[in-house]
């Protein structure tokens, strides 16, 4: 198992911009995310800021990108095979969302408060494939505050 974290920078006050991706850039290798976790730090998301899930094709530009090494294997044993990468806001391209896509079953409003968030095994995992990648969009047109990301994901899990 892997585990990677990291910090956004506050999005633009646009519905559907990316508050961080997780990119999976290998040809063949598929991966799992199978946990997320997102806290408020820089301060109190707005009234009714909410994020959701979706499906991405293209990676976009990030601010800035966490790419995980041997450190982030729970056993220190390899450094994760797909070169995923975690990539924060804010982005100067937003990464593109797959045209047939609907949200997954995440859909979160955070509390008008510093230090709220969500912390969210996902039951049977969310496969990305190959050249994909998974998003958590903005859903109001409201710039969100500095959020702290916790993703954890598999990698050869067959």
């Amino acid at each position: 198992m892997y585990s990677v974290r990291g910090r956004n920078a506050a999005t633009a006050a646009t519905a559907d911009h990316a508050v961080w991706g997780f990119w999976n850039p290998h040809s063949t290798q598929r991966i799992k995310l199978i946990a997320l976790s997102m806290f408020a730090q820089s301060g109190a998301p707005a009234s009714g800021y909410t994020v959701r899930l979706r499906r991405i094709t293209a990676r976009g530009t990030a601010g800035s990108t966490v790419t995980p090494n041997i450190s982030n294997h729970s056993l220190r044993g390899a450094a994760p095979p797909s070169g995923v990468l975690l990539d924060l806001a804010a982005y100067s391209v937003q990464p593109t969302l797959e045209a047939s896509s609907v949200d997954f079953g995440l859909g979160y409003t955070f509390a008008n408060s510093q230090a709220s968030g969500i912390v969210y095994p996902i039951p049977g995992g969310i496969e990305i494939g190959p050249g994909a990648g998974i998003a958590a969009i903005q859903v109001p047109a409201t710039a969100s505050v500095q959020f702290d990301i916790s993703l954890s994901w598999l990698e050869d899990w067959l």
